[in-house]
């Protein structure tokens, strides 16, 4: 239906749907064109301003709006669709706009994703410092997925948004922040762990040197705790004296005592045996 308006002595006929949205509840496509129109993630960051993304708007694995406007595709829905977009981007303002238009927005918002997955890792290994301990898992996270994202489309100078974390300034292309912390970090961890292990190399192999090194320190026949790797060497049976996470029926911590006899640095058996509290001195034989 066409609308005229009288103003003065001047008609002007304004065609259907003249704001360039056309949205009807009775459209199949109401639902999607209604979702585009109100947002595909962009917002600007809280004291920087810089444009960033809702963490459910996108991911590794790409963009909410991407399967919105693929699904109008889908359905028949032409490019050159105009509807009145409600948000504003780095590529334009409030305003009509076609699906065209969107859909080039929607692939920045899917490759910002790409990033906000790196972004991730690198900040957890930001705050994770020297203490390369934990923050070993942090440093190998951030790496791996520096590797899938640029493999993926995404450019080692793409930046990550502005924005402050705590009282540290976070900016800089993603190959900066993975050379900053992922790449010091993953190095550093590399040494320290060398340096943790190294004695336990040195004395031990096989089964013993697996365990060794997966818990540092073990309960030798009697009860004295040690992680002198000469002396686990020199012991045929370890203990290690778990706490998991049951209670005794009168509110104590249970705690497994699990004893490990090798043959040389061959493991040939485990037992485990659970007390109420403290394990006494007799259970470390």
């Amino acid at each position: 239906m066409k609308v005229t308006l009288i103003l003065g002595c001047i008609l002007i006929s304004l065609p259907p749907f003249a704001d360039g949205q056309g949205l009807s509840a009775n459209d199949p496509n109401y639902q999607l064109l209604s979702e585009l129109s109100n947002s595909i993630g962009w917002y600007h960051a809280s004291k920087t301003n810089a444009w960033d993304i809702g963490d459910a708007d996108a991911d590794r694995s790409g963009a909410r709006c991407m399967e919105t406007l693929d699904k109008l595709r889908a359905a028949g829905v032409p490019d050159t669709r105009t509807i009145v977009v409600q948000w504003e981007s780095p590529e334009f303002n409030q305003g009509v706009h076609s699906l065209a238009d969107i859909r080039r927005s929607c692939e920045h918002v899917a490759r910002l994703g790409k990033i906000k997955d790196f972004e991730k890792w690198a900040i957890l290994a930001m705050q994770a410092g020297t203490n390369y301990s934990s923050g070993a898992v942090y440093y190998k996270q951030c790496l791996q997925s520096y590797n899938l994202i640029t493999k993926a489309g995404v450019q080692p100078t793409d930046r990550v948004p502005d924005r402050v974390i705590g009282t540290a300034q976070w900016s800089g292309s993603i190959e900066e922040i993975r050379q900053k912390y992922c790449d010091k970090g993953s190095t550093m961890a590399t040494e320290k762990s060398a340096a943790y292990e190294a004695p336990f190399r040195k004395e031990l192999a096989g089964d013993k040197l697996r365990i060794a090194l997966k818990y540092g320190s073990v309960f030798l026949p009697g009860g004295m705790g040690t992680a002198d790797a000469h002396k686990m060497a020199a012991a045929s049976t370890w203990f290690l004296d778990l706490s998991p996470p049951r209670m005794c029926v009168d509110g104590r911590q249970v705690h497994t005592i699990r004893r490990y006899q090798f043959d040389g640095e061959k493991l040939v058996s485990t037992t485990s045996k659970d007390y109420c509290g403290g394990a006494p001195r007799s259970a470390f034989h």
